[in-house]
Order: C-alpha cells, then sequence, then structure tokens
C-alpha cells in the first residue's frame, strides 16, 4: 500500500528529483500534496544552499580570513546534516500528508461506523507524524536563519545579498512552519500531543522574535550603507 502510495504521486526517485519548473507547478495544481509542510521545507533547502555558496566564497577570500573556521564549521553542518534531514522531510511530508487526505476521503465516505472510526483515528495518527516533521523543519530553518545571519556579519562583504536570501527564506521556513503547525494542533485538540506540543510551537516563536530582531538589524545596516553611499556620490 505505502509503495502503491508513494507511485501514485509520483515519488520514486524523489520530488526533489523533478525539475524546477514541474516541481513547481506541483505545488499549483491544487492537489493535498505536495501541500505547505514540503513548501515550508523546501524553502529552508533553499535557505541551506545560499548559506553554503557565501560559506564557500567566503573561504576564498583573505579578508575574511579570521572567520575561516567559523565558515567551515557552518558548512559542514549545513552540508552534512541539515540539508540532507530537510530534504528527507520534504519527501516525507509529501508522503505521508497525502495519506492522511485519502484517510479522511475514506473517513467521510464510509457508512459503517467502525470503519469511519478507524480512519479517523489513522487520518489523526498519520498528521501527528506529519506535523513531528513541521516541528522539525522549524527548528532546522531556526538553525539556517541563525547561520544566515553570522554570514552576513562575517562572510564576504559583496554577497550579503546571498546572505540576506538564506535569512529571508529560512525566517520564510519557520513563519510557515509555524502556521501548519498551529493549524494541525487544532485538528488534534481532543489529543494529549496538542497539549504537549503547544509549548514547544511557543518556543519556537520565542525564537523566530529574537533572530527577527537581528535580521532586522541586518536589514537597516546595510540601508544605512547604501544612503551614505548615494549621499557621498551626490555631493561628489
Amino acid at each position: 500500500m505505502e509503495q502503491e502510495a508513494i507511485e501514485g504521486l509520483g515519488l520514486v526517485g524523489g520530488l526533489l528529483e523533478r525539475p524546477a519548473s514541474q516541481l513547481l507547478n506541483d505545488f499549483g495544481v491544487g492537489k493535498a500534496s505536495p501541500g505547505s509542510g514540503s513548501a515550508a521545507a523546501l524553502l529552508s533547502i533553499l535557505a541551506a544552499k545560499m548559506v553554503i555558496t557565501v560559506c564557500n566564497i567566503s573561504s576564498r577570500k583573505d579578508e575574511c580570513l579570521p572567520y575561516h573556521k567559523n565558515f567551515s564549521f557552518i558548512l559542514s553542518k549545513v552540508t552534512k546534516e541539515i540539508e540532507p534531514r530537510l530534504r528527507d522531510l520534504f519527501e516525507s511530508d509529501a508522503r505521508d500528508f497525502e495519506r492522511v487526505v485519502e484517510l479522511r476521503v475514506q473517513r467521510d465516505s464510509a457508512v459503517d461506523a467502525n470503519e469511519k472510526a478507524k480512519c479517523s483515528r489513522e487520518s489523526l495518527d498519520l498528521l501527528q507524524v506529519a506535523t513531528d516533521y513541521t516541528f522539525e523543519v522549524a527548528e532546522l530553518s531556526l538553525s539556517i536563519m541563525g547561520y544566515g545571519i553570522n554570514m552576513f556579519d562575517d562572510g564576504w562583504h559583496a554577497i550579503r545579498g546571498d546572505s540576506g536570501v538564506a535569512i529571508s527564506a529560512a525566517m520564510s521556513g519557520v513563519m510557515s512552519s509555524i502556521f501548519i503547525i498551529n493549524l494541525n494542533l487544532k485538528t488534534l485538540r481532543r489529543r494529549k500531543y496538542a497539549l504537549d506540543n503547544l509549548k514547544r510551537c511557543q518556543a519556537i516563536q520565542s525564537r523566530l522574535e529574537e533572530l527577527q530582531l537581528k535580521a532586522f538589524s541586518c536589514v537597516a545596516s546595510i540601508s544605512s550603507e547604501s544612503l551614505k553611499s548615494i549621499q557621498l556620490e551626490l555631493v561628489g
């Protein structure tokens, strides 16, 4: 059954193996999968790639020499741990949430009360699993966001636009995850899982707010540089 579901989704080889245009179209055809959970993971995969780029370029610049060791650490964490896990979460969410929707359809069409209850229970069980995926996406995205801020501050100055994209995409990954998690917890409100994980979601939101202040400081910094540069040009 699981393999059939995977093949039905076109997941043999993985959705992320598809051409970019086809993958983007997959999100826009109005189907349950790939859905918002996979989209949140995709945002942070892009953020991870931008951090990797900034680390690689900055590591070749002598002016960044004092930070090369830190760049190597960040690069290792992102390439060996964070990005591969995000890719796994992307595919897992696409697969499992498709099954959640299938079970909901079966529940709604079931005539037998026992069958209806069974489908409802199984769909909620799997929704918990999918929500755990989204929690992990949020937490990994927070790490990427922090690394993006580090790279903005210490990386090569000429590619701070890349660092800014990393920060912004990771921030979107976290915020998207928070939206999804809260909606799922509302659906799971009668389960102990919802109460147990509410504070976890609130902690993620608090951490996001802290990093947002640092991110906005980065925006203010580069905006100030731009303004001063233009003013000097006008004076000159």
